[in-house]
């Protein structure tokens, strides 16, 4: 398979049920010093006993890898095992906006009370 052909979709939220048989799901954070931090899974849905399970292999967990690297390293992965999809969700962004507006909001408010 090649990454062009690999989907990228949002993750879904938790309580919502994936259907693809098999994926990679890239989850980044932010670390406690304000970094990014990376997990990749491998997810696929077997049968044991006579009963569909999940099988999750952990592939990183909280590397300190951009969204951007990882989902492009997830991309590749998936390709090469012709896992059609990869799901993304990338909590880093949001709390990054926040902090900066909140450290922008200072600096403007102490150099104006000079």
């Amino acid at each position: 398979m090649k990454a062009t052909e690999v989907r990228i979709v949002p993750a879904l939220d938790p309580g919502e049920s994936y259907v693809d048989p098999a994926f990679v799901l890239v989850e980044t954070a932010l670390d406690d010093n304000g970094e990014p931090v990376t997990t990749i899974e491998h997810v696929t849905n077997r049968i044991v006993g006579g009963r569909a399970r999940w099988h999750v292999v952990t592939i990183g967990q909280s590397v300190p890898l951009s969204h951007a690297g990882a989902l492009e390293w997830a991309v590749s992965f998936a390709a090469s095992r012709d896992v059609p999809v990869v799901y993304q969700r990338d909590d880093s962004r949001r709390k990054r906006y926040a902090a900066a507006s909140s450290a922008r909001s200072s600096v403007a408010s102490s150099s104006t009370s000079k």
